[in-house]
């Protein structure tokens, strides 16, 4: 009798799961934010250099990655840190 009961808690579990109502409900995942929005300089600009929100390290800006909010970082790492914190 208890393992009817611990089965059927796990389905009801299951049943709530964001994940599986999700699925269920046939969402789909969302994808990843676009890094780099913007258009590319073509070659005839000169490169702009802009500073990282993180760690102030100034890097060309086409080899910038940025945040959904367009904040500039030098990497993944500190895009996901966020910006410096005074």
């Amino acid at each position: 009798m208890l393992k009817y009961l611990l089965l059927f808690l796990v389905v009801l579990w299951l049943w709530h799961s964001p994940a599986i109502r999700g699925l269920l409900k046939g969402k789909k995942p969302e994808a990843a934010p676009p890094t780099r929005p913007g258009p590319k300089p073509t070659g005839n600009e000169p490169d702009q250099i802009v500073p990282c929100a993180h760690c102030g390290v100034h890097l060309p800006f086409k080899d910038a990655v940025l945040d959904i909010g367009g904040r500039v970082y030098c990497g993944d790492a500190h895009r996901t840190a966020g910006p410096r914190r005074p």
